[in-house]
């Protein structure tokens, strides 16, 4: 990182927000204040702003919604002039250039502009073939945060254009990509950091943002959207799984403690149809007092999910 780019980095805050007129002070760039695109390439370091509105706000159809976090890559659509040979291009996929985000999710809400939220460094991965003008680029997020509890950065890392009602027309999907920064950081929590109903666990932060994205922050069964106390677990243990197993989204659920222990101690199970399984050792009183029932279903089952659930339902008959 050069100079000015670390001065750009102990000058700012990672998730706070931040206006233009405030960083044209901040990052002593005059011009800033007046730029209205989506792109300010410094005078004074070697950096590129990117100044992203995840929400195409009275845009023409043409705008697609191609930006946005996918894990830590960042999705991000070029301007409508320029291609992958374009200078200003080249010289953010050659690294000559350090890349800074600032994004946000809508431009304006009743009428009172938005401040962006500084999302770190932006560093180029990859790009999509047969785009042009614009060009589309996927960049890993280099300060990434996955045991953030910043809400700013949370809405952001979250969003998708599903959640408005519209379609990328990206082609490349990298969910099941794991970075290797998060396979080094990915360690196997503890009893404690399991049970202990914890958000954010060390190591354990970015699999759990996943798995409630997945499940749109509500258990798997009962639809209860108290995240805080929502437990996501294995549904293959830990212990049992593989390396690639233990990163897999479609090897974990999301549950309410009281499903959860029943879950982990192979007392419930799940057909692949969504239907419960409930041990013999279970007695109707039991039950009852634990506000389960013989109706109760995920709410859907992934079909990456159904490897795992029968292993689930393999020692559940074993052990019952």
């Amino acid at each position: 990182m050069n100079v000015e780019g670390l001065r750009i980095k102990k000058n700012l805050k990672l998730g706070n927000t931040y206006k233009k007129n405030l960083l044209s002070e901040i990052l002593e760039e005059n011009n800033l204040r007046y730029v209205r695109e989506g792109l300010y390439y410094c005078v004074k370091s070697n950096s590129t702003l990117f100044f992203v509105d995840l929400v195409k706000v009275n845009k023409p159809e043409r705008f697609k919604f191609n930006d946005y976090f996918e894990g830590d890559y960042f999705h991000w659509d070029s301007q409508t002039t320029q291609h992958l040979n374009s200078p200003k291009i080249q010289e953010i996929v050659n690294k000559e250039k350090e890349v800074h985000l600032f994004c946000r999710e809508y431009p304006k809400v009743k009428s009172v502009s938005q401040p962006f939220v500084y999302c770190g460094q932006l560093e180029y991965f990859t790009h999509e073939k047969n785009t042009s003008k614009p060009v589309h680029i996927i960049f890993r997020s280099m300060d990434y945060d996955d045991e953030t509890s910043n809400d700013n950065l949370l809405n952001l890392y979250t969003w998708s254009p599903n959640k408005v009602g519209r379609d990328t027309s990206n082609v490349t999907n990298l969910s099941k990509d794991i970075s290797p920064k998060r396979k080094r950081n990915y360690i196997k929590p503890n009893t404690t950091e399991r049970k202990g109903l914890v958000i954010s666990r060390v190591g354990q932060g970015w699999y759990r943002r996943e798995i409630l994205n997945r499940w749109n922050g509500k258990c798997s069964i009962t639809g209860c959207s108290l995240d805080r106390i929502l437990i996501s677990s294995h549904i293959v243990p830990w212990s049992k799984s593989n390396d690639d197993e233990r990163l897999d989204v479609g090897n974990g659920i999301l549950l309410s403690p009281n499903l959860d222990s029943l879950f982990d101690r192979h007392l419930i199970s799940f057909e692949d149809s969504g239907e419960v399984i409930i041990s013999d050792k279970l007695k109707d009183n039991d039950l009852e007092l634990l506000g389960i029932n013989r109706q109760m279903r995920l709410r859907v089952v992934f079909d990456d999910m159904k490897p795992y659930l029968y292993r689930h339902r393999k020692e559940f008959f074993s052990k019952n």
